[in-house]
């Protein structure tokens, strides 16, 4: 079998290189390629361990066929992208070989691999692939070039209703996994797909601006981890597990076209309508905006909150008004989403369904054509 380097390949999300291991944490992170052949085999290794069997990594692998024409042209992510998963791949050790694709006959494919936990669970690494048959480098380097001359990029930030938490679950029946968890059935993901961009996403489940989730019988502010503390880091919280210092995120790596915020589900349920508390989550709130600003200062903000409780999307337009009139020529706006309606059915722990997600997705694809930020 030949050896395929990790820098042979084209990756989405933030990734991180340590020791001659590319690990992609972040919900829907991956790689794709195409190879003429017969199997394809990843090294991939985890932190099993230190998770229960219910919060360990899983991975989806996307397969599609290529003909004579498109085999010469450059890959394109979201071509014949649909459906099931041909594998869900779970990361139970903390270094194995995975079999991506295997044919008995010789077949030219399109293979994506996307993580669909997220970043607060068990990691993902690259640690090699093995073809039996032949990569398409010229597809894959045309699509390389072509991807930063032409497609928009979209970044999302967000918490677990970005991640895609609990999707496959039902509420009041199921117990959330990570095997419900499904980031390519997210909003974020169907945004990028409809409007045919590349998509990076930061997120991670309860998480807020100035408080994650606290439940209603408790009443105090967790600080643990915030999205402000996590944002600038390439990925924080593995170069802690790692015990390395955390690296600053580059901008320049992913020129965002339009960046989506979809925060203060959790911060809602420490701020609970106090004005003291609301007043600090609108001060944060427009704090962060500067930093995601000046970080991609050409790119157009979406603040988006509603789906599961709209306490706060007043607090958000506040926010917005005061950093517009510090930035002015900042491209903002903001999107109020429908809550929820059980009709559509309910996921694990009361997240939005994979049809609530499609409906968000609906809403923010027509929001960013009617303000034409793409």
């Amino acid at each position: 079998m030949t050896d395929i380097s990790k820098d042979s390949l084209i990756w989405f999300g933030r990734t991180m290189d340590i020791d001659g291991v590319r690990y992609f944490d972040y919900s829907a992170a991956g790689f794709e390629f195409a190879f003429a052949g017969t199997k394809a085999v990843c090294s991939l290794c985890s932190d099993p361990d230190a998770w229960q069997s219910d919060t360990k990594c899983w991975l989806g692998v996307y397969v599609s066929e290529l003909d004579a024409s498109a085999a010469k042209k450059p890959l394109n992510f979201w071509q014949n992208f649909g459906g099931e998963p041909d594998k869900h791949i779970q990361l139970n050790k903390k270094l194995a070989d995975y079999t991506l694709f295997e044919s008995a006959t010789p077949k030219t494919v399109h293979i994506r691999v996307i993580k669909l936990s997220e970043a607060a669970f068990a990691y993902a690494g690259f640690c090699g692939l093995k073809l039996e048959g032949k990569l398409l480098e010229n597809c894959i380097d045309s699509a390389k070039k072509d991807k930063v001359l032409k497609k928009p990029k979209i970044q999302f930030i967000g918490d677990s209703i970005t991640c895609g938490y609990g999707i496959d679950g039902v509420f009041e029946k199921d117990v959330f996994t990570t095997a419900q968890e499904r980031a390519d059935k997210s909003f974020a993901f169907l945004t990028a797909k409809e409007l045919g961009a590349e998509f990076q996403m930061v997120s991670w489940s309860g998480i807020g601006i100035i408080s994650c989730y606290i439940a209603p019988e408790e009443d105090y502010v967790r600080t643990e981890i915030l999205m402000p503390m996590l944002y600038p880091y390439t990925d924080k919280s593995l170069s802690l597990r790692l015990k390395l210092e955390p690296e600053t995120w580059s901008a320049a790596s992913f020129k965002s076209d339009v960046i989506v915020i979809n925060l203060g589900t959790n911060d809602q349920s420490y701020t609970r309508q106090k004005k003291e508390r609301v007043d600090t989550f609108i001060s944060c709130y427009r704090q962060f905006l500067e930093c995601v600003h000046r970080n991609s200062p050409e790119a157009a903000i979406v603040a988006c909150l509603g789906v599961m409780g709209q306490d706060l999307c007043g607090a958000i337009e506040e926010a917005a008004t005061l950093f517009k009139q510090d930035f002015p020529k900042a491209e903002i706006s903001v999107l109020k989403f429908d809550v929820q309606d059980e009709k559509d059915g309910i996921g694990a722990d009361w997240h939005p369904s994979a049809k609530t997600h499609q409906k968000l997705a609906q809403k923010l694809v027509a929001h960013i054509r009617q303000n034409k930020l793409i």
